[in-house]
């Protein structure tokens, strides 16, 4: 059986009802997991929820923003009462955005990081309390290929995915201590999901053409290989988890290149 490791095994995916976090659900409860899934979207959610009770498994729907402290709460609660613990806890919920620093305002700013990094935060608060008792328990953060490097246009999303990268890195090492858990951070790349088309956007930025150029230039990878690759990681607690030959690429440049990657990243992609 694929990713056995999650058989018997609770796990926790927000953002499940679509792209990635729909496909990890998929997988998940082919393993033979028991899933608490979370969504803003209640249709796209329920959705999920009736195809995998459909194939027999034992899932849990929640909608719910996971950037909300006191619904999140309540959320953890219904999800441990129901299924009788968590051990795997996937934070998969994000929003993409298009905008710099000169079209982005403060108030696109705090969405952007809100919608990110608070949904992040909020929902492993939730849940650490949980995932510290399982023998085996797993915390993975999605932060993405604008988490390692940063380039023109996106400032307000590369901040949000180097505040989730930092907040998971110092999450492992506070964990440290404990061997039963182990922390990802996981940086996909452009991925064909439906994420081009649900981003916000900064006043005066087109983003229906924004989108275009995304799945036209930068979504390569199939969301079900994506998730694959993240579970397997996951499962064997691997401290950063690359989905994609652009998030390789982007962790190859910011370590042999350093403050000069740009330059770098502009000669192989022109080669």
């Amino acid at each position: 059986m694929e990713h056995s490791f999650y058989a018997g095994r609770v796990a926790v995916v927000t953002g499940a009802g679509a792209g990635i976090g729909r496909e990890l659900a998929v997988r998940l409860a082919g393993a033979g997991g028991s899933l608490g899934l979370v969504d803003v979207d209640g249709e796209r959610l329920a959705e999920t929820v009736e195809e995998l009770q459909g194939r027999g498994a034992k899932v849990v729907g929640v909608v719910a923003d996971a950037a909300d402290v006191e619904r999140m709460g309540e959320v953890a609660d219904e999800v441990v009462g129901r299924l009788g613990g968590v051990d795997v806890l996937i934070n998969n919920a994000g929003r993409l955005f298009y905008g710099g620093v000169l079209e982005s305002g403060p108030g696109d700013f705090d969405a952007v990081m809100r919608a990110n990094f608070g949904a992040t935060v909020v929902t492993t608060k939730a849940f650490l309390p949980y995932v510290v008792k399982s023998p085996q328990g797993r915390i993975a953060n999605l932060s993405s290929a604008y988490g390692l490097i940063g380039l023109a246009g996106a400032a307000p999303y590369t901040a949000a995915k180097f505040a989730v990268r930092g907040f998971t890195e110092s999450l492992r090492s506070e964990l440290r201590g404990q061997p039963n858990v182990a922390v990802s951070c996981v940086f996909p790349g452009g991925v064909k999901t439906g994420i081009a088309w649900s981003a916000l956007a900064a006043a005066g930025v087109d983003a229906d053409r924004a989108a275009e150029r995304f799945d036209r230039h930068v979504a390569r990878t199939d969301p079900g290989a994506a998730a694959r690759v993240i579970l397997r990681g996951i499962e064997r607690g691997q401290s950063r988890v690359l989905i994609g030959p652009d998030a390789i690429l982007a962790e190859v440049a910011a370590r042999v290149a350093g403050g000069q990657y740009e330059r770098l990243i502009r000669l192989v992609v022109r080669g």
